[in-house]
């Protein structure tokens, strides 16, 4: 799980070994491609999740690298309504 000061201390530019230090081990197996938007050309993205919920949807948080830069990321909303205590994050930014 990552943590929402963590994905927002984190701008577009960053190198990536310095994102990395704020990451957590392990990216998420299976992303939620499906609610993403699409990732930038030539880019590889990795997410987290927002959450440490295990049983239930969770918002995730995207990053995109390219040429050993950070060059965008992105909150993707979980499943379902959004209700009561719905954290909102940034926008996907490049």
């Amino acid at each position: 799980m990552l943590a929402s000061a963590a994905y927002t201390g984190l701008s577009p530019g960053v190198p990536a070994g310095e994102v990395a230090r704020a990451l957590p081990d392990r990216a998420v197996a299976d992303p939620p491609t499906g609610r993403a938007p699409a990732p930038p050309e030539d880019a590889g993205c990795r997410s987290y999740r927002a959450g440490g919920e295990l049983l239930a949807s969770v918002d995730h948080f995207r990053f995109c690298f390219d040429r050993g830069r950070l060059v965008a990321k992105g909150a993707i909303p979980r499943v379902g309504p959004t209700g009561e205590g719905h954290e909102e994050h940034e926008e996907f930014a490049q």
